[in-house]
């Protein structure tokens, strides 16, 4: 791995999860999943470091949680986005595209 990646790529995550949750509700394991399936394995985001992330989108009231009974004992945590997450992912999008058009000029020179 690339020196310095793993910042770089921890830094969208917040921005994949609210852009996944925005097409529908799902479970940290679930996104983790959706998250490397979609990148066709470019990006894994271990459970470890996700959960900090859902727990301060949480904090700041751009997602929300429910919790489902999946079996007898086992209750999965389901993750909803609000109107605020949706607003905030408007702005990471915004500047995701702005950085990488900015970048993608620089590197072409």
């Amino acid at each position: 791995m690339a020196r310095g990646r793993s910042n770089f790529k921890m830094g969208t995550v917040e921005m994949l999860v609210l852009y996944l949750l925005s097409k529908r509700d799902m479970y940290g394991y679930e996104l983790s999943l959706m998250i490397k399936e979609l990148s066709e394995g470019d990006l894994i985001v271990m459970e470890s470091s996700l959960y900090p992330i859902l727990y301060k989108l949480q904090d700041k009231k751009y997602i929300s949680d429910r919790e489902e009974s999946t079996g007898k004992r086992r209750i999965r945590v389901y993750y909803h986005l609000e109107k605020s997450g949706k607003d905030r992912l408007s702005d990471l999008l915004e500047d995701y595209r702005t950085t990488s058009q900015g970048i993608e000029k620089i590197l072409s020179n």
